[in-house]
């Protein structure tokens, strides 16, 4: 009996068909004084009618500012979606063939502005051609190749491995061959015998490589899992002029001959 009552004063039951969340999304509707074309805010469409959201020519898109065209081409996008007829689909296109003309103006002057001022390219540190790119690789090569041998004898590295690790046995391979071409003291550490070591060095995975300054005994991760000879070698160099000195963390991908000859 009370149940009854109390779903007889309910009045969602009434309109139970709609839902009892249900509501219709407020119309947007601008002011008499005010332009209804376009505006800072998001277009809400009415759902009657065909009105275009804004008036601009096709000309006119060329002068309108970024942020006000940015309004525009979304509010022709959503219009055309709404009601995907051939003109306002055209309207929409128009939009984005005049966006494209813009950045591609943009990049032709870039294109123009940079060539005539070199210190704003890097061309002269990382050259595109391929002669360039060659003359680079090597120059990188030995730049690197000197710095190892230069620093064979005040840094070493630590290669943390495991029992069953075939990970490990990849990069033990690679670093054997790292140890014939520059003679670097390496010492090989097995964290399932020698857990305090890879505690005191923070080693969670293997294989890992570090490398350990002789005189200061500070330590930096070289690498943990993987990596190629050629990387190894990179790696390696980058540290060495971190712990020396000769370089920030801002200056970590750089190399010595392009600071040297910029």
């Amino acid at each position: 009996m009370l149940a009854s009552s109390a779903l007889a004063g309910d009045t969602f039951w009434e309109d139970r068909k709609r839902g009892y969340f249900w509501y219709d999304d407020p119309i947007w509707q601008a002011p008499r004084d005010q332009d209804p074309t376009v505006t800072d805010q998001p277009v809400m469409i009415q759902p009657e009618g065909d009105a275009s959201p804004d008036n601009y020519s096709y000309e006119d898109l060329f002068d309108l500012h970024p942020d006000r065209f940015e309004v525009v081409i979304d509010a022709r996008l959503k219009h055309a979606v709404h009601r995907p007829t051939e003109k306002n689909v055209l309207r929409f296109l128009e939009a984005t063939d005049v966006a494209k003309k813009k950045s591609r103006m943009m990049a032709n002057v870039a294109g123009y502005v940079a060539m005539q001022n070199p210190r704003l390219t890097g061309e002269s540190r990382y050259p595109y051609s391929q002669p360039g790119r060659s003359a680079y690789l090597q120059q990188r090569s030995k730049d690197i190749q000197a710095s190892l041998e230069n620093f064979r004898d005040r840094y070493a590295i630590i290669a943390f491995n495991q029992a069953g690790c075939g990970h490990c046995e990849a990069q033990d391979e690679i670093l054997a061959h790292f140890e014939y071409l520059n003679r670097w003291a390496v010492r090989r550490i097995d964290i399932g015998q020698n857990p305090a070591l890879a505690a005191k060095f923070k080693v969670e995975m293997t294989p890992t490589l570090l490398l350990v300054s002789r005189a200061t005994q500070e330590s930096q991760i070289i690498s943990s899992g993987v990596i190629a000879l050629d990387q190894l070698n990179k790696r390696i160099y980058q540290l060495v002029r971190l712990m020396e000195g000769r370089a920030d963390p801002q200056q970590f991908y750089h190399m010595d001959f392009f600071e040297a000859a910029n």
